[in-house]
């Protein structure tokens, strides 16, 4: 994902976030859908390929910086009030079951 305000740590930007997602889909005893939703967004940069002090080639790669790691923990969609989070959950809850649909399932 790519971050909208990047950060810097120890002078290299982080303009990724490495995404962990978990989210928990179910169903109240009056029926009515719930979820417990976990996201876990850490700094990422892609570094270039160098050289070591050798001269041996160092491919390009991927660096993460997990000390600087955010997370969001909703243990009930009705502890969701922030317009953003209830659009994005929205979105994510239609794309899941647009797959489902495709799949017959």
């Amino acid at each position: 994902m790519i971050a909208t305000n990047p950060i810097q740590i120890d002078g290299k930007q982080y303009d990724r976030y490495s995404l962990n997602l978990a989210i928990t889909g179910k169903y109240n005893a009056d029926g009515q859908p719930d979820a417990c939703i976990n996201l876990l967004l850490t700094p990422t940069r892609i570094a270039p390929a160098t050289t070591d002090d050798e001269g041996n080639p160092i491919p390009a790669r991927a660096e993460l910086a997990p000390q600087a790691a955010r997370s969001l923990l909703r243990g009930k969609l009705s502890e969701v009030h922030d317009p953003a989070e209830i659009a994005a959950i929205a979105a994510i809850q239609t794309a899941l079951q647009t797959y489902l649909s495709a799949k017959g399932l």
